[in-house]
């Protein structure tokens, strides 16, 4: 669409000129399988140990660390999962209820199979309550699962003060990075697994990693030919490894001048809105955010008509709430914070990436401004 503003950038981001202008000479000359032994499967074999490589200099972990997977759902029920079949005697599972669903969803599971699982409370913000975490971790607590930056919200948790906590409980400590990745710092000596997903970065869908620390064990969610050190079976997809490995190392060149553009994005976004609709309420405006989310509940109006309006108007953006049947379900994010259903539908997420600028962001409110006054004349009249 002529114009179109792009504001879901944690949902997906556009993918980095520097990748798009290589993939056609990347597929013809790297087609071959890289299991072979013959000369063409060695160089896609070097590709994908050399992207390794890259990950495990920006990370700061060992070679046998990194474990590349199709995308981060896959890398979560790998962790989750395969934590899990390793367990004899522990079959306690803490989670956060702000977790992705495809954390929350293979924990389920796993509670289905036998495992306990308690949920974490958070306060009104959505941080984590610590003492809650320190009463529940006893010693049948084999994982904690504690998201780092939540993907509705952007509220940042602090993962290095939990998984201190877990190693001094002797629990495993798992955290989805999915959105904070490369814009937060991660501590290695109190995290065991995290996951990172490469279309968040400007890398193509379909392209993932997790994080193992190197002396723990899990079963593979997948079995097959004992690609990536038996943990993930399967053809590796070395153009897209390498895209990954492309997109973290120009995040990690740039990372002081892309955070400072989403955070500038970011604010002056919600200053502008503030203006325009002082009613609004923005979701922990005053504790820790990722840089480039933005979550707003809307006076009387509800995030789909919001939604679709701006659509309209060529501007994408969205909410936390699932759709089943035409029917919205509010989100079990901010239900857990302690909003209403009524709120949590009225609740939409802008998340600002790197190629946004501030011209999109004014024309971005004064739409808002007058589907919101539009809508309030029309309810009005009534």
């Amino acid at each position: 669409m002529e114009n179109h503003i792009y504001l879901d950038n944690a949902a997906t981001t556009f993918i980095f000129d520097e990748i798009l202008s290589q993939m056609p000479d990347i597929f013809s000359k790297y087609y071959a399988n890289p299991n072979s032994i013959y000369s063409d499967g060695q160089k896609s074999r070097k590709i994908i140990e050399e992207s390794r490589k890259n990950i495990c200099d920006v990370v700061g972990c060992s070679f046998e660390e990194i474990v590349f997977t199709s995308c981060a759902t896959e890398s979560n029920n790998t962790i989750v999962r395969g934590v899990a079949e390793t367990q004899s005697k522990k079959r306690k599972i803490l989670i956060s209820p702000i977790e992705h669903k495809s954390v929350l969803n293979p924990v389920k599971f796993l509670g289905k199979k036998g495992f306990k699982v308690e949920f974490l409370k958070v306060d009104k913000n959505g941080v984590v309550d610590i003492d809650d975490l320190k009463r529940k971790l006893d010693e049948d607590v084999f994982l904690v699962c504690v998201i780092h930056g939540n993907n509705e919200t952007g509220v940042v948790q602090d993962i290095e003060y939990i998984g201190k906590i877990c190693k001094e409980r002797q629990a495993l400590f798992f955290s989805d990075v999915v959105q904070s990745f490369l814009k937060e710092e991660i501590n290695l000596d109190f995290i065991d697994f995290f996951s990172v997903s490469g279309h968040k970065l400007n890398a193509p869908k379909g392209i993932g990693f997790f994080y193992k620390k190197r002396e723990i064990d899990i079963e593979p969610l997948l079995y097959g030919g004992g690609q990536e050190k038996g943990l993930r079976s399967g053809t590796e997809n070395t153009q897209f490894i390498k895209f990954i490995s492309d997109a973290v190392y120009i995040w990690s060149k740039k990372h002081e001048k892309f955070y400072n553009h989403l955070l500038s994005l970011r604010d002056y976004f919600e200053a502008r809105l503030k203006e325009a609709i002082p009613d609004i309420h923005i979701v922990s405006e005053n504790v820790k955010r990722l840089p480039h989310i933005s979550c707003v509940i809307f006076p009387h109006i509800d995030a789909q008509t919001m939604i679709l309006s701006l659509d309209s108007k060529g501007i994408a953006v969205s909410s936390g709430s699932a759709c089943s049947s035409g029917t919205p379900e509010p989100s079990h994010v901010l239900l857990s914070y302690g909003y209403s259903k009524e709120e949590a539908l009225r609740a939409v997420r802008f998340s600002f990436g790197i190629f946004n600028n501030f011209e999109e962001i004014d024309k971005t409110i004064e739409v808002i401004k007058n589907i919101y006054h539009n809508y309030m004349k029309f309810i009005y009249s009534f």
